[in-house]
């Protein structure tokens, strides 16, 4: 009965599985199979049930008969529930059916077909060997030996040692939230940067109205698969070559402007330009970039400027076997670039799509301003920005102010006054009361100059979400934002921060792992993932996710901070807090989590010392961090007054007071704390 591998299979394939089985048992796998193969819910018996609980991998039999079978589909969705690592093995050529394609993506897949049963059965081996199953040595050694014939997986990557960590992360991601699928779902076959209303927003549309199930085709579609979709395309940084200034602003703005262009076509998934353009002069080949990225087609070339004219090369590659396919040479005077931007989007979306609609045609024809100066000081705006450091900021504003002095219709420079305006507090630069005001002013101008601006429309309910609290507002902007851009990742991003705060978690998840689909190469969002796998208990998926950061910073705050508040191990959080702060002395988070840290092991006077360096260094820029020290001591009434500045300060963290912070249990139960919540229409609270 204790077989380390259960088969689900219809039994109608009995005789290719029973084969199957043999050639398994004789690579020394324990097998068990139901020998019957009983059809029919009557039949379904204890045994199998005991069978599967006790197995390591459930190997799903695919085909055409099997996603018919109901005994499969309850077999398939008690190995989920039981945290059972699963195998598909397609018996057919034909792949995985359009049944299960959306709960199995991005899950490594072995074909054994008619004819090919020895490669199949040789990378089973393998893959049953990685996943902890007891293999033969001999076998084992024999299915090292053979070329590789699993497709569209996330396991068999070999690219650098970097990569090979996070894909190996991914798959236990995908392994644990495929746990969290129920047999009721399965049975249809298919760093901060109100509820739901009756309508059904975009990212209702993402679950499907099965947020279980999507969590688990979210998660699994972020592993790095064997073959790259193609259709998942990033525009890497253009070489430049010419005038030092002059041509790296012209190559900054035609990526950001073919990448932004892209991105609201259908059909098509466009790399976020933050990731892409850390692959600036990159040495790693196409195929290595395509697989961090998880993009099938990269887009590359140079810019060149002489005296007057700009030319423009371009090149699509497939990163799957970096063969080069359609490019293209361009050239216009410089004060035509702008247009020169519009012809190489459009030729570029043709070339990618097949075929534009005259919607697509229409909308990559327009420009954004017709001053080439105006733009040039709006991507400088956008690149100072992307900092998210006090100079930058105050940089993107001077940047911004001056492409709307020189074009006052131009819409985007507003809705980077916004985004900028808008994260300042978060940041601990600005109070929220003088700075948050401006940031909806110039939302709303933007949007007044482009009602499809999609920034606009997220920086807006970002707004209405921290300062307002109006979450129902916000909702209905994050919705329109990503309608008008579905490759937006700042839009699923603050999106799902606003659903970890109303604790909406399946919703969260789902816009959360579309984010960081989106902006692969982020470290926030991977943190932000991880706050809402610990809200939902799944601590070991919330530290596995913070180790995707880790993988590019390890001493990054968000992600320690969430990683130690899912860990039990003592002298290792405290390792990890000690060194994001001697790495970051001036971000406050990580002494109030090493206050907690100490807390938690009774060591009050090491906590105390916390407490007191906070008060002297941050004492404006963490008061919520100074309600929770004192919360941790037992001095309520101290902790109440900080908590109240704080809420009435509109201080960013205060919307995040129930998912960032741990307050004792009798302290949140307080009137005072129910009535705090309550004035910030928290969903949680609104109607206690």
């Amino acid at each position: 009965m204790n077989a380390e591998v259960f088969i689900s299979y219809a039994s109608e394939d009995r005789e290719r599985i029973l084969d199957l089985v043999e050639r398994l048992r004789g690579a020394g796998v324990s097998v068990w199979i139901d020998q019957m193969g009983i059809e029919g819910a009557t039949m379904w018996s204890q045994e199998i049930v005991e069978a599967i609980d006790s197995c390591k991998v459930l190997i799903l039999a695919i085909s055409q008969r099997s996603t018919e079978s109901e005994n499969v589909v309850k077999e398939l969705a008690l190995a989920s529930e039981r945290r059972k690592k699963i195998l598909p093995v397609c018996l057919e050529t034909s792949g995985i059916p359009k049944s299960m394609e959306y709960q199995l993506a991005g899950i490594q897949r072995v074909e054994y077909v008619e004819g090919g049963e020895e490669q199949g059965l040789l990378a089973m081996i393998r893959s049953l060997g990685k996943l902890g199953v007891t293999v033969s040595q001999e076998a084992s050694e024999e299915a090292a030996k053979a070329p590789g014939f699993v497709s569209h997986g996330n396991s068999h990557y070999s690219g650098s040692g970097a990569t090979k960590r996070a894909g190996a992360l991914w798959v236990k991601i995908a392994a644990g939230a495929a746990g969290a699928v129920g047999a009721a779902v399965l049975a249809v076959g298919m760093f901060f940067l109100g509820g739901s209303s009756s309508r059904e927003t975009t990212s209702e549309k993402l679950a499907l109205g099965q947020p279980d199930m999507n969590e688990v085709e979210q998660t699994q579609s972020l592993a790095k698969p064997a073959t790259l979709d193609t259709n998942r395309v990033v525009v890497l940084p253009f070489k430049t070559i010419g005038t030092s200034g002059e041509t790296a602003d012209l190559g900054y703005g035609l990526v950001s402007t073919l990448t932004s262009k892209l991105q609201p076509l259908q059909n098509l998934t466009v790399i976020a330009k933050e990731s892409a353009r850390k692959f600036k002069d990159s040495e790693q080949s196409p195929k290595e970039i395509g697989q961090t990225l998880g993009a099938g087609t990269i887009v590359t070339g140079e810019i060149q400027t002489s005296s007057n004219r700009v030319q423009v090369n371009i090149q699509l590659i497939d990163a799957n076997t970096e063969d080069l396919g359609w490019g293209s040479t361009f050239t216009k005077p410089k004060d035509d670039f702008l247009d020169l931007q519009n012809e190489i989007a459009t030729k570029l979306a043709s070339e990618l799509k097949g075929e534009l609609d005259a919607t697509e045609a229409q909308q990559l024809a327009q420009k954004a301003t017709d001053i080439p100066e105006a733009e040039t000081e709006y991507q400088k705006g956008r690149r100072e920005w992307n900092k998210r450091s006090k100079e930058g900021f105050a940089n993107a504003i001077k940047h911004f102010e001056h492409a709307i002095e020189l074009d006052p219709n131009f819409a985007n420079p507003f809705a980077g006054l916004a985004d900028t305006y808008g994260l300042l507090p978060s940041y601990n630069l600005e109070p929220a009361l003088e700075v948050m005001p401006k940031a909806k002013l110039n939302a709303e101008k933007a949007i007044e100059l482009n009602p499809n601006l999609a920034e606009a429309f997220a920086s807006l309910a970002w707004y209405q979400f921290i300062f307002e609290f109006d979450r129902n507002g916000a909702e209905e902007n994050f919705d329109k934002a990503i309608k008008l851009n579905p490759n937006y990742a700042t839009a699923y991003h603050w999106f799902g921060l606003m659903m970890n705060t109303s604790l909406d978690l399946n919703r969260s998840k789902v816009l959360l792992r579309k984010a960081l689909e989106l902006e692969p190469t982020s470290l926030i969002i991977p943190s932000n993932l991880a706050q809402a796998y610990r809200l939902a208990g799944q601590f070991e998926l919330a530290m596995e996710t913070c180790e995707i950061a880790f993988e590019t910073n390890p001493n990054f705050p968000p992600a320690v901070h969430y990683y130690t508040m899912c860990h039990d191990d003592y002298q290792d959080s405290i390792k990890r807090l000690k060194g994001a702060i001697q790495a970051y002395p001036s971000i406050p988070m990580s002494r109030r989590a090493l206050f907690r840290a100490f807390i938690s092991n009774g060591e009050v006077d090491l906590a105390k010392d916390q407490l007191i360096y906070s008060l002297d260094h941050f004492h404006e820029k963490m008061t919520l961090g100074f309600a929770e020290m004192y919360a941790g001591l037992g001095r309520y009434d101290e902790a109440f007054r900080w908590l109240k500045k704080g809420v009435e300060s509109r201080e960013s963290s205060a919307t995040f007071v129930l998912v960032a912070f741990k307050f004792p249990d009798d302290f949140k139960e307080d009137p005072r704390f129910v009535e705090l919540m309550k004035s910030m229409n928290n969903p949680l609270y609104v109607d206690k």
